[in-house]
């Protein structure tokens, strides 16, 4: 799979070394440890950035078999294009010691229909889409579980490009306007636009103003916080382009409420200090 560049590697590494410390400290406790893949690829990419790197860089998938110290016991990979589920398969084959599913689904509806006794497992999801894929039912729905620390992947730059460059929200596609409902849970999208005060500088009494694409992850990181409360981690890494537009914003909240503080420690040490 040929996707990505220097940000790719970014993600991977924030997500690898998470992973690493996760899976450590959780070693001696009496849960089973699963890592979820919900827009799994094909296991491997190509950045196009680095056209002298020798063969293909790890993707999330290898990054999770290959995690030593304490490897997960179950591992997930979901994925709604055949033929990359069939590049996924063949990891079964690769790591036979590993207890490995494949899932050819539609990602929000595999974990909105997931039933497992949350009870006796704990784990890590990544949520890795390509654009504006994960809605908001889905991230209620990993709220409730209480089990797995989530890493997502929010696509600033997808939902930028469907704002209409009026500056007024009722000028928006009638699709693009479902769509934003979708991803941010409800119209909280459009609180990006708001009146100006009377006589600020430069502008209008009146006239509509955005914050941009901060205004866009505020608003964002708001209903997160609402929904996850002290399980949501307000640090976040911005992903850019090799010229400095922001692509995307790595989120992480936690999954069980007991887990907050070593959790939200590790996570924000990694994406500070990165």
């Amino acid at each position: 799979m040929q996707f990505g560049g220097a940000w790719t590697e970014e993600k991977l590494q924030i997500l690898e070394r998470y992973l690493d410390a996760y899976t450590t400290a959780l070693k001696n406790t009496p849960f089973n440890l699963v890592y979820m893949d919900a827009f799994a690829g094909a296991g491997q990419i190509d950045l196009q950035e680095d056209r002298d790197a020798a063969g293909f860089r790890r993707g999330s998938t290898l990054r999770a078999i290959q995690i030593r110290d304490k490897p997960f016991d179950e591992l997930v990979f979901v994925e709604r294009d055949p033929a990359r589920c069939a590049d996924l398969e063949r990891l079964r084959d690769d790591y036979p010691n590993r207890r490995i599913t494949v899932e050819n689904s539609e990602a929000n509806g595999f974990l909105r229909d997931l039933r497992k006794d949350w009870r006796a497992w704990r784990g890590v999801l990544f949520l890795d889409p390509f654009a504006t894929e994960v809605e908001w039912s889905t991230i209620e729905a990993i709220a409730s579980f209480h089990a797995l620390d989530t890493w997502i992947l929010f696509p600033v730059s997808a939902v930028a490009r469907m704002l209409p460059k009026s500056r007024r929200p009722d000028d928006i596609s009638p699709t693009w306007a479902t769509r934003l409902t979708i991803v941010f849970g409800d119209q909280s999208w459009r609180r990006l636009y708001r009146e100006s005060p009377q006589g600020e500088l430069f502008m209008r009494p009146g006239s509509m103003r955005d914050s941009g694409v901060g205004g866009l992850l505020d608003i964002y990181k708001d209903n997160l916080k609402r929904l996850f409360g002290k399980r949501f981690l307000s640090t976040s890494r911005r992903l850019k382009t090799s010229t400095g537009s922001p692509l995307f914003e790595f989120i992480f909240c936690v999954g069980n409420p007991r887990g907050i503080g070593p959790a939200t420690r590790i996570a924000g040490h990694i994406l500070e200090r990165m």
